[in-house]
This record gives structure tokens, C-alpha cells and sequence, in this order.
């Protein structure tokens, strides 16, 4: 336990929070930052609520002194703190969000592209052999689950980054992506935030027993095709109880299209009856479905999609589950595309603790969509002379609106 200022390198502090000041800027917790009050992962503090929060929260704290506004003097081997000479800065600069959403990305991107990797060979070896190597999928789908525990945010967006290629590489990414970051989120043990995982890398892998042709058919099925499509839970439990995965997630495989009213397939069964990972995957499922790009249906918006899961509640998805999701996704979540009120096409990539329907964002696209050079802009500044907001986001977009790919952005700001 740490009891006084603890130098990490040149930048970073590990402080007790009884030490914390307002002008400090937190840049990581001794826990996730799900399932806390902020929203951001990094910001300064502005206000004895936010430190009284995080002596709630928290025990210590990593504080960044090159982005604080609070003057930190070093002395022998005793950090002495002085408060600032300069005027209060009332918020932190939306062009810092930018910096912390390019920061976390070069983070976690290794650990997401050698998942990738890794899941292509896993998939090409089971269709030789027809079985996985359960040892290293549970030994990837931990790095990742490291990684969403350092960088919830960044991993997040790139869950949301899509390709009009590897369709079914990427759907079982991201599924497993936002499963564990579910879990971090509603407070799951460790080791159930792994089943979740797995559960959502490995639920589909019965397709493979489906002729691609059916699986991506743009017009409506045949009774047989949809009788071969009902089959493939069946192959995935198979495969998985053949490659030796844990019963939870044979379970989460075999019974992840089992719905609320109990008229899913393949057993007819009320989810209620099915354990957490079937029914949290049922909806994961259908909503990276939905805002993916797929030859037979209308991609959605996350908006959409998120209206879609709650239209379905009880009926078929989880209630309580649906409600958390939603709930974690937020009104705007960092990394998705948004149309504003002046025509004008951006990215969000901060949010205002106090002020969620006016994020920060990063603007690529003029008021007549064609592109202009980045900006940063924090919509909760942009008033006019009464103080209102002057500008607001009319619309979320699905991604590759008006000719803006997540995929071309993010590759863009990981290069800036």
C-alpha cells in the first residue's frame, strides 16, 4: 500500500488520495475505471466533490504532473506540493482527450492485432483438425482482459472499428471485447470477465459447418437453409466440449440464441434458465451484428441498435442485462460517429462529466460533408452570448457515413 508520493518515471506520481489536490490531473486509478463516476479515463480535477469521490473510491491514485496545472516541487526524496501561481484552469482542453484517446490506442492495439492474429490461426488449424487449443485461446483472451482493465476506452473503440473484410473474425473480437468490458463493468469476478470472454471469442464456431453462401444469402431463406442455420449451436457445443473449454462456455455456445419468451432455438428454452454468459452473448451478438456491415441486412448506429436491444427486453433479451449494456454504452460512447446540429461530421472522442449530451469532439467533415483539417472542439463551449449551446449533435452515424471509415480516423490519428 502506498502511504506517501511514489515517482513512477518522469511524469507520473503514485499518490495517496488524502495528498489530492484540484488542479491534479488523474491519469489512471488502482481499479478499473468502469463502474466508477468518471467518465473519462484521465481528467483533471476541478472540484472537492471529484477528490472527495476518489478518497470513496479509491487509496491511491496515478497523477500525470506534465498535465496537471498544480505546481509539484522536488525535494531530496520528498515530494513537496505548492499550489499553483496561475489562475484555476475550469476545465481540461479537449485537444488533451485527443492525446489520451492516441496514447491508449498505441496501448492496446498490440495485444488487439496479435488477437486477431492469433484467432485467424486458431480458426485455420480447427478446420484442419476440427478442435482449438484451449490453453492458448484462455492465454489470449487474458492479455486482452489485461488490457481492458488498463485502457477500458481504447479497447472499447476498437470494438467499434469495422472492416468490410473478416466479417467473422472481427464479430467474434469484438463480441469477446465487449463481454469483458461488461463484466469489468457490472463488477464480475476476474475469472467470470474470462469466461465472458471465451464465451464470446468461440460462441459461433459452429458456422463452419455452414456453407458460406447460406451464411451471407442477401434474400430470405429457404426452410431448410433456416433448419441448417438452427443446427450450428449444436456444432459449437460439440466443438467445444471436444477442444475441452470449461461448461460455462459450452453452455454460452450451445444456448446463446435462446430468447426471453423462450421461442429461440435450438432447445426452446427461457434464457432465464440459461447461465449468464448465453444470455449476456445473445445480446453482444446481435448488436455487433447490427452495426456491422453484413450482405443482407441495413447496418445500424449504435443509437439503433441500442433502441433495437431495449424494444426486445423480456421479450427476447435479458431485461436486467440489456439495461446494463445500455447503460455502458452512454449517450455518445468515445469512438463513435456523430452529424451536428450545423451539418458539420465528427468523431467523439472525450465527454464532460456534467454535461454527456455535449461530448468532445474531433470534426473531419465541413457543414457540406466534404473534408477539412481536424479540429478539436469541446461542444460544451460552443454558446452563444445567453450561455446555451449553440451547436449540438443532431444525429449518431453508422460508420462509413459521408465517406468516414473509424478504420481510415483511427489509422490517421495513431500516425499524427
Amino acid at each position: 500500500m502506498i502511504q506517501s508520493p511514489k515517482q513512477i518515471n518522469d511524469s507520473t506520481l503514485a499518490l495517496p488520495v488524502r495528498l489530492l489536490e484540484k488542479g491534479m490531473f488523474v491519469c489512471r486509478l488502482d481499479r478499473p475505471w468502469l463502474g466508477t463516476p468518471f467518465l473519462m479515463q484521465g481528467f483533471l480535477l476541478q472540484s472537492g466533490e471529484d477528490i472527495a469521490t476518489l478518497q470513496n473510491l479509491c487509496e491511491f491514485v496515478y497523477v500525470d504532473t506534465h498535465k496537471s496545472i498544480y505546481t509539484f516541487k522536488q525535494k531530496k526524496k520528498t515530494t513537496l506540493f505548492k499550489k499553483p501561481s496561475k489562475a484555476f484552469a475550469s476545465e481540461i482542453p479537449a485537444s488533451i482527450d485527443r492525446d489520451l484517446a492516441k496514447t491508449g490506442l498505441r496501448t492496446v492495439l498490440p495485444v488487439y492485432t496479435e488477437s486477431i492474429k492469433s484467432l485467424r490461426t486458431c480458426y485455420k488449424q480447427f478446420s484442419i483438425h476440427q478442435e482449438f487449443d484451449a490453453k492458448k485461446l484462455t492465454s489470449q483472451v487474458e492479455h486482452c482482459l489485461d488490457s481492458i482493465l488498463q485502457n477500458t476506452s481504447a479497447m472499447s473503440w476498437l470494438s467499434r472499428v469495422k472492416s468490410h473484410q473478416n466479417y467473422g473474425f472481427e464479430h467474434a473480437m469484438h463480441v469477446s471485447i465487449l463481454a469483458m468490458v461488461f463484466a469489468v463493468h457490472c463488477g464480475w469476478t476476474r475469472a467470470e470477465a474470462k469466461t465472458a470472454g471465451l464465451a464470446g471469442l468461440l460462441f459461433d464456431i459452429g458456422n463452419i459447418k455452414i456453407p458460406q453462401a447460406i451464411l451471407n444469402k442477401p434474400g430470405p431463406l429457404t426452410e431448410s437453409e433456416w433448419q441448417l442455420i438452427q443446427s450450428h449451436p449444436k456444432w459449437t457445443r460439440y466443438f467445444l466440449e471436444k477442444s475441452g473449454f470449461d461448461q460455462a462456455v459450452v453452455e454460452a455456445g450451445y444456448y446463446h440464441h435462446e430468447r426471453a419468451d423462450g421461442n429461440g432455438y435450438p432447445a426452446r428454452r427461457l434464457s432465464s434458465h440459461t447461465n449468464q454468459y448465453a444470455r449476456l452473448i445473445h445480446i453482444l451478438d446481435a448488436f455487433d451484428a447490427m452495426t456491422s456491415f453484413r450482405p443482407y441486412a441495413e447496418q445500424r448506429t449504435v443509437f439503433e441498435a441500442c433502441r433495437i436491444l431495449y424494444r426486445g427486453r423480456g421479450s427476447d433479451f435479458d431485461s436486467y442485462l440489456v439495461d446494463q449494456f445500455i447503460a455502458m454504452m452512454g449517450t455518445y460512447p468515445i469512438g463513435t460517429l456523430v452529424e451536428l446540429s450545423s451539418g458539420e461530421v465528427g468523431v467523439v472522442i472525450g465527454q464532460n462529466n456534467n454535461a454527456r449530451l455535449l461530448p468532445k469532439l474531433s470534426i473531419i467533415r465541413d457543414q457540406n460533408k466534404n473534408e477539412m483539417p481536424e479540429t478539436i472542439v469541446n461542444l460544451r463551449n460552443v454558446v452563444d452570448k445567453q450561455g446555451n449551446p449553440r451547436v449540438r449533435i443532431k444525429t449518431m452515424l453508422h460508420d462509413g457515413s459521408y465517406g468516414v471509415f473509424m478504420h481510415d480516423y483511427t489509422r490517421q490519428l495513431l500516425t499524427s
